[in-house]
C-alpha cells in the first residue's frame, strides 16, 4: 500500500514539466521521509534520482536552473534515461549534478542503461569520512576451538553448542555467522570479503585498454590472441579474465601483488 501511494504521488500526465516533477519530488521526499531516514543520513552518503521521460519538451512555469542548481547543492545526482531524442535541460540537469544522461537505442539497451542505476555510484573525492570501529575474527574450527555455546543462539529453542565459530576480539563472545553486531560489546563484526564487496562499488576496477597483440595473460598464464592491458600495473589480461575481474573479482591481480 505504501508503495501504491509513492507511485500515485508521482505520476503525472499531459505535458512534461521537469522542475515541477523534481519540486513534486522533494517536497514528497521531505514530507514522507526526512523526519525517519534523511536527517539522519551521514554525509558520506548519496541521494539519487533517476528520471525515465518519453517526452521531448517540458514547460517550466519558472526558472530551471534555480532547481537544477538546489539540486546540486542538496548533492542529489539526478540521472535521466531518455526514451526518444535528447532534450538540452535534461542533460544540463544532468551535467551539473554529476549524473548521467543516455538515450536508449532499443529495449535491449534500456534495460542496460536501468541496470547501471542498480549500483552505487563511486565516492568523489570530497565525500567525508568516518571511522567505524570493527573486528575481523577468525574462524575457529572443530578441531581447534573448546565446546561453548554461541551468544546468537543463547534465547533461541534452537541451541547451537559447539567448537567452532568466530570469537570477538573485544570480549570474546561466540557467534555462528558473519557479519553481526556484537550483543555483548557492540562491536560490529565482519570478514574481508565482507568488506571488499562494499568496497569495491565506491572504488570500481578502472577499465583495461584493449589490444590486439598476443602475449601470455597475466591471471590465467594462457597465451591469448587478443585482451586487454591495466595502464596501472601494465600487465596483459586475456578477454576471460578481463571479465571475471571487473564482473565477479573486483580487484586487478596486477596491482595487488605489485610492490609499493
Amino acid at each position: 500500500m505504501y508503495r501504491r501511494t509513492i507511485v500515485t504521488k508521482l505520476i503525472r500526465v499531459g505535458s512534461a514539466n521537469a522542475q515541477v516533477s523534481n519540486r513534486i519530488f522533494r517536497s514528497f521526499l521531505c514530507s514522507c521521509l526526512f523526519v525517519f531516514f534523511i536527517r539522519n543520513m551521514p554525509k558520506h552518503t548519496s541521494k539519487e534520482i533517476v528520471v525515465i521521460m518519453g517526452s521531448l519538451t517540458t514547460c517550466d512555469p519558472a526558472d530551471i536552473q534555480e532547481t537544477i542548481d538546489t539540486l546540486a547543492a542538496n548533492n542529489v545526482r539526478c540521472s535521466v534515461v531518455g526514451l526518444a531524442a535528447e532534450v538540452r535541460v535534461c542533460r544540463t540537469l544532468a551535467k551539473n549534478t554529476k549524473g548521467r544522461y543516455d538515450v536508449i537505442l532499443d529495449e535491449t539497451h534500456l534495460k542496460d542503461l536501468i541496470m547501471q542505476h542498480l549500483n552505487p555510484p563511486p565516492a568523489t573525492s570530497n565525500t567525508e569520512s568516518s571511522l567505524i570501529r570493527m573486528g575481523f575474527p577468525e574462524l575457529v574450527t572443530e578441531n581447534e576451538g573448546a565446546p561453548s555455546m554461541c551468544v546468537c543462539h543463547i534465547n533461541s529453542s534452537d541451541t547451537n553448542f559447539s567448537r567452532s565459530g568466530y570469537f570477538c576480539p573485544q570480549c570474546n563472545s561466540k557467534y555462528c555467522q558473519l557479519p553481526v553486531e556484537c550483543q555483548t560489546c557492540g562491536l560490529t563484526l565482519a570478514s574481508a570479503a565482507h568488506l571488499a564487496r562494499s568496497y569495491h562499488h565506491l572504488f570500481p576496477v578502472d577499465v583495461y585498454k584493449e589490444e590486439n597483440s598476443s602475449g601470455e595473460c597475466y591471471a590465467c598464464k594462457i597465451d591469448a590472441s587478443a585482451g586487454s592491458r591495466c595502464e596501472r600495473c601494465s600487465l596483459f589480461f586475456c578477454l576471460e579474465c578481463d571479465i571475471f575481474i571487473h564482473e565477479s573479482l573486483h580487484l586487478c591481480p596486477g596491482c595487488a601483488s605489485k610492490v609499493q
